[in-house]
């Protein structure tokens, strides 16, 4: 099948690749081992019905510069004991338990208390402080943090610590700073003296003698009296670039290695905040980090904001990624319920947003250039991106968004504003988004979000071929494949590796596309999958995060044209399983139900006229009346299911209607077990349209178009549904309704190809296929073909396989020699792979 429509003429990309380019993985990096390159070298005459033509003559259309990129939310505690390098925990006292992470000690014989005060703050957005009262010094009275579930030290390395003090009695000089293990034994101290009445700062450095992954900070007193101290910080030194308020190193490292074209910052739900009380406001989060006030996180945890937007731009500068902030819109999580800022309080936030784009652009001598200046950065930070909102939908949406939008164009009209589809894939708000966009043409880029089964991905590999070229352009801001256990699994990373294939050769439309989440940190996480894993000491990356380093380090400039042929499938798949009734927070009655085999038999009927059940319920109170099946709860997914899994090519006939409640009718079909199988939902997303969705392990996806359709209380629908293979067919009172091919395998093989500046064929191919795959490869068109070439395989044995802490290379890819290249060879692609074949035509 042709895999590309769009063409460019020859003679406009010579001129165009002379002149413009971006350098994007010309080079291959080796294995990190540094291990002598392996060598495969391609035999001929392979017999092979399997054929990738490439048409390297005619080069298509301009792969996106930015496609590939990242998106970083504190979520999973990625921010705070994670990537933001500071080791201390609740470092200003702000937390609602204010002493979460602190505790007392008392040293030798030494006694006194510890208490919480507010009185004569260190300033407006940091109330709290600890007071130290020593009556007997001992060896010292005072407190101990012991980090994110422990403070990680390194042999060797030197700790900035920092500290706000004051003694108001005027009586305490001095405090000893110890860096120890839990029984007291110590690798590291300083002290600091000079403390008067008046807060104020003071610095040290700690040189460490021993590698401890659970050591903790010791502050004490050693002379009786009163202190104050507030804003504790400890910092490694060895931080990315060496900055002093910086980030972590391996992690900061990990993500600069994918090389991506963007960094989207910093969500996500992060953003919009369970209320508008905690919701994301960027002037909190720059300047010195002791007026920086500590915010609730919606995902559970409290936030110091230590990472900011200073250090996200600075961050983006440092890897050369695109800045994509996004910014709250005036309207918190509508997924929690949400609480909306009044339009005419939205000026507020409008003028953040503005303030933001001053920030980051405006001259020194403009007011917020002069503070970035004073941030310690004069040159602007070129920002072109904005978000505004994250997964925000409906009208309330598209009436701040439009206020955001006309606002900025006005004073800023070069900026790209970003507009939420919403937080799904498809559906009423997706849609409705969508014909928000065309209507008012006040999109730039519009940003889809999908979270869904492996299948989904495969099976949506064209999502983006039919999307209008004249509209606005796509962010695909947050994806992921989570499969039934929702694990980082080689299975999951071969279904985004075939589902990117399409979105680079769609890259005229889909301009920039992010896994999410980037940062899980290991038992300090509300979420998964996540691209990377990591703990105090050590960390990972996935499958995906081999898949999305990959593609970003060997995207091309120039698409082209590619065909793929492979045999068909000599199985035919058909749609098999039981069948089943239910509803949605909906009472509903169902009659006359009958199924009937291919040969026109009935095989399974009920007309609900005696007192035995034939039905297993799943969910909800069913009862058997009147010559009807009755379920009478309003709660939610409720449904009783029969017949068996091996049933296929049959018809579904019954009687059904509305009798209260919020939506219409579910009925059930293709039902392997609880969690997997389809649905027709007449009436759903609130009695407002009816579409089948398709649920594997529990995750729901829709498969049709949705249709507006209202369900009647009261009046009985004659519904039929036919399966013929992978075929489905609904009708309503007789009126066909859907009708779908819903595909229950996938294909084997998915390819890309592209060329770059240096006139390398880059070929992209993924082997879904737990068989080897020996593959035909045309370069229809080319000139010159260099003998040797380059080929980075990322493979596993199984489509279960993934990393861990224990073996963090089980799969990651492996970078090999190719020899023996020419206009038409044979390559044998390694089951369950991702395979780049860089193909030189010149010298």
């Amino acid at each position: 099948m042709i895999l590309f429509k769009y063409v460019v003429p020859a003679s406009i990309i010579i001129v165009i690749l002379s002149l413009i380019f971006t350098a994007c993985g010309s080079s291959v990096e080796k294995d990190l081992n540094n291990e002598a390159m392996e060598t495969i070298i391609l035999t001929d005459n392979v017999e092979t019905d399997n054929v990738i033509k490439v048409n390297v003559n005619e080069p298509g259309i301009r792969i996106s510069p930015t496609l590939y990129g990242a998106f970083f939310e504190d979520i999973n505690s990625a921010a705070d004991g994670g990537i933001y390098a500071g080791l201390i925990k609740n470092r200003s006292f702000e937390f609602a338990s204010n002493l979460d992470g602190w505790s007392t000690v008392k040293k030798g014989k030494g006694e006194g208390n510890v208490t919480v005060e507010r009185t004569s703050p260190l300033n407006e957005n940091n109330l709290h402080y600890v007071r130290i009262k020593v009556e007997q010094p001992g060896e010292g009275v005072g407190v101990v943090n012991t980090g994110y579930g422990g403070i990680a030290v390194i042999k060797g390395e030197k700790y900035n610590f920092s500290i706000y003090a004051r003694s108001i009695t005027n009586d305490v000089n001095k405090l000893y700073i110890t860096i120890e293990d839990s029984n007291g034994n110590i690798y590291g101290e300083a002290h600091i003296d000079g403390i008067s009445k008046e807060w104020k700062n003071f610095n040290a450095v700690i040189s460490v003698n021993e590698t401890n992954e659970r050591a903790r900070l010791v502050i004490t007193s050693r002379e009786k009296g009163t202190v104050d101290i507030d804003m504790v910080s400890l910092f490694p030194q060895n931080t990315w670039k060496n900055r002093e308020n910086g980030l972590r190193y391996d992690l900061s490292k990990l993500i600069n290695d994918m090389r991506p074209a963007f960094l989207r910052f910093p969500g996500g739900c992060f953003v919009e905040g369970n209320s508008m009380a905690n919701a994301y406001r960027w002037k909190n989060t720059i300047g010195d980090i002791s007026v920086r006030p500590t915010t609730y996180n919606l995902w559970g945890y409290y936030t110091s904001n230590g990472l900011g937007f200073y250090e996200f731009f600075q961050f983006c500068e440092d890897i050369g990624a695109e800045p994509v902030p996004v910014i709250n819109c005036g309207m918190s999580c509508q997924a929690r319920g949400g609480n909306f800022a009044s339009l005419s309080d939205l000026d507020e936030y409008i003028q953040d947003a503005l303030d933001l784009i001053e920030y980051a652009n405006g001259p020194v001598d403009s007011k917020w250039g002069a503070v970035r200046k004073q941030h310690g950065h004069p040159e602007p930070f070129n920002l072109k991106y904005l978000a505004i909102g994250n997964e925000q939908w409906g009208e309330a949406y598209f009436q701040r968004y439009e206020k955001f939008y006309d606002a900025i164009k006005e004073k800023y009209p070069d900026i790209n504003i970003i507009f939420s589809a919403g937080p799904h894939a498809s559906g009423p708000l997706f849609h409705s988004a969508w014909e928000w966009v065309k209507k008012t043409g006040k999109a730039d880029i519009v940003d889809e979000h999908f979270y869904m089964p492996p299948e989904w991905f495969f099976n949506n590999v064209d999502r983006y071929d039919d999307y209008d070229r004249n509209g606005p352009k796509v962010f695909i801001g947050e994806y992921a494949a989570h499969t039934p256990s929702r694990r980082n699994n080689m299975e999951a990373a071969l279904a985004e590796a075939a589902f990117l294939t399409g979105v680079e050769r769609n890259s005229d439309i889909v301009v920039m596309a992010s896994y999410a989440p980037l940062l899980g940190k290991v038992g300090a996480s509300q979420w998964q999958p996540n691209l990377i894993w990591f703990n105090n000491v050590s960390l990972y990356g996935t499958p995906s995060y081999y898949v999305q380093k990959m593609f970003s380090e060997n995207r091309g400039d120039f698409i082209l044209p590619l065909e793929l042929s492979v045999p068909k499938k000599e199985d035919e798949k058909s749609i098999k399983g039981m069948v089943g009734l239910g509803s949605w927070a909906t009472q509903v009655e169902y009659k006359d139900f009958k199924v009937i085999g291919e040969d026109g038999r009935v095989i399974f009927s009920d007309d609900f006229s005696g007192d035995k059940f034939n039905w297993r319920v799943v969910n909800g109170n069913w009862r058997i009346g009147n010559g009807a099946l009755r379920q009478i709860s309003r709660d939610v997914n409720c449904y009783a299911i029969t017949g068996d899994t091996k049933w296929e090519n049959y018809t579904m006939s019954l009687k059904a209607r509305k009798i209260g409640g919020n939506e219409g009718m579910l009925i059930l079909f293709g039902v392997k077990n609880d969690n997997t199988f389809y649905w027709w939902n007449i009436g759903g997303w609130g009695n407002t349209s009816t579409a089948i969705e398709k649920s594997v392990a529990g995750n729901k996806m829709v498969i049709t178009d949705h249709s507006d359709i209202t369900v009647v209380s009261g009046k009985w629908y004659d519904i039929k549904i036919e399966l013929s293979g992978e075929r489905i067919k609904c009708y309503l009172d007789g009126k066909l309704i859907h009708d779908v091919i819903d595909r229950t395998d996938y294909d084997d093989l998915y390819a890309v190809s592209s060329i770059d500046k240096n006139g390398d064929i880059i070929l992209k191919v993924v082997n879904a296929s737990d068989n080897n795959q020996n593959v035909k490869v045309i370069l229809d068109g080319v000139q010159n073909v260099m003998h040797e070439g380059i080929a980075t395989i990322l493979s596993a044995e199984s489509k279960s396989d993934e990393n861990d802490f224990l073996n963090p290379r089980r799969v990651y890819p492996v970078t090999k020699k190719v020899k023996g290249l020419k206009k038409t060879f044979n390559f044998e692609f390694d089951s369950n792979s991702v395979t780049v074949l860089r193909i030189k035509t010149k010298k």
